[in-house]
């Protein structure tokens, strides 16, 4: 039972605990998340702790990192206390970015629980947080909503879809979609558009989309619905409803949530979305990698979160990694791919990939390159440089290759 100390103006405190016998089961950069804390009164907003407990980086390995992340713009306040040892660390931060924590990379270091072993054998370490948060308060009177200021002028638009139609406004869908304003610009009132055909959103989609622009509640609210939106006003450019939608606490990641997210960002370029689902993945690929959704992905996209999220650089190493964190399912096309591409520049690279995984069907392909680059191939020092049991395998594979051509 935590006790609230009096002296603080506290919105929340939580407390976090780690284990000291699992933590030599960390790698660096491996971190722990707690989960997101709900601030009662502030219109959405929540927090949550991240702990690496083996450092964040090389330079902080021996270190217990301690940081502090929000899911919406807010000045705070936190203060993070810690009894054996004993330390107190505080900072005072104005979120704009929250993509990234604020904390300490060096909070507490592993030796200063070796100086207190011999006083009391603590079996786990405790972190105390107290954050306040800057949060504006509600005033009595409430800003009327948009359709409760078109409620004297009847609709003069509609979009359809299939036998249904969604009623607007044209001078509305003007000021908020820079696509509608080009759609219904004539100066001349009779070539003016009085329905547009929406023939690649369902119906259901386009009605809850207007609606939220409009600023109609929104009953029973999925993901999936919420997405379906977003895409509706990415097409349409409807910028200040996908940053309103974007901040709902729906789109808070979680290992059920990823897929979706993850598409919507890819599909419709938000860098910014993508890169903080990658960062997630980076934590939780185990609970994900094995959903249907992530394996149904296009391989691009696969790839392209693997590479961001472990920092890959060639495909080969996207093709280690997949091998050796269980995410085979694309590994046969992705070898495709690159013995469509291969070069001499990534001959060699291709070849100690496909011996070092005894990857048969892409050795043939390594064959295949060299039996057509003999000469350039077996004149080159990377060529030289592989090992010599690799160099007569790939020479036998090719010579039966080219026996079987014959």
């Amino acid at each position: 039972m935590l006790t609230v100390h009096p002296d603080f103006d506290i919105k929340d405190v939580k407390s976090f605990s780690l284990r000291l016998a699992s933590w030599k089961n960390y790698d660096v950069d491996a971190y722990l998340e707690s989960p997101k804390f709900k601030v009662s009164g502030s219109g959405g907003l929540k927090w949550w702790i991240r702990v690496y407990p083996a450092g964040c980086t090389d330079a902080d390995k021996g270190y217990v990192g301690v940081f502090i992340y929000v899911n919406k713009p807010v000045m705070s306040k936190c203060k993070c206390i810690s009894n054996h040892p004993s330390i107190q660390k505080s900072f005072t931060y104005s979120y704009d970015d929250t993509s990234r924590g604020y904390g300490w990379a060096d909070y507490v270091s592993h030796k200063s629980f070796g100086s207190i072993s011999g006083k009391r054998k603590a079996k786990k370490f405790t972190i105390t947080c107290i954050l306040e948060f800057d949060i504006d308060k509600q005033h009595d009177a409430s800003v009327p909503r948009v359709y409760q200021l078109f409620r004297h002028e009847s609709p003069d638009f509609e979009l359809v879809v299939d036998s249904n139609r969604v009623p607007a406004h044209k001078n509305f869908l003007s000021l908020i979609s820079p696509v509608f304003k080009a759609m219904l610009s004539s100066d001349i009132a009779e070539s003016k558009p009085n329905e547009v055909k929406i023939t690649d959103f369902s119906f259901d989609t386009v009605k809850a989309a207007i609606d939220f622009c409009y600023g109609r509640e929104l009953e029973d609210l999925s993901l999936g619905t919420a997405v379906n939106i977003l895409r509706f006003c990415h097409k349409y450019s409807i910028t200040a409803a996908i940053e309103e939608i974007e901040k709902l606490s729906l789109f808070d990641l979680t290992t059920d949530s990823f897929c979706k997210i993850v598409r919507y960002a890819y599909d419709c370029r938000k860098i910014k979305l993508l890169d903080k689902c990658c960062e997630f993945f980076k934590g939780h690929q185990d609970g994900i990698k094995a959903k249907a959704e992530f394996v149904d992905f296009p391989l691009i996209l696969v790839v392209d979160v693997l590479k961001k999220a472990f920092t890959l650089k060639t495909l080969f190493d996207v093709l280690d990694h997949a091998l050796q964190n269980g995410i085979g399912f694309i590994v046969n096309d992705l070898e495709d791919f690159i013995g469509a591409i291969i070069t001499f520049d990534t001959f060699c690279l291709a070849v100690r990939y496909a011996w070092k995984w005894s990857r048969d069907r892409f050795k043939k392909v390594c064959a295949k390159y060299l039996i057509n680059n003999r000469e350039q191939v077996t004149d080159s020092q990377d060529f030289l440089n592989l090992p010599a049991e690799v160099v007569l395998s790939i020479l036998k594979v090719a010579h039966e290759g080219k026996r079987r051509i014959a």
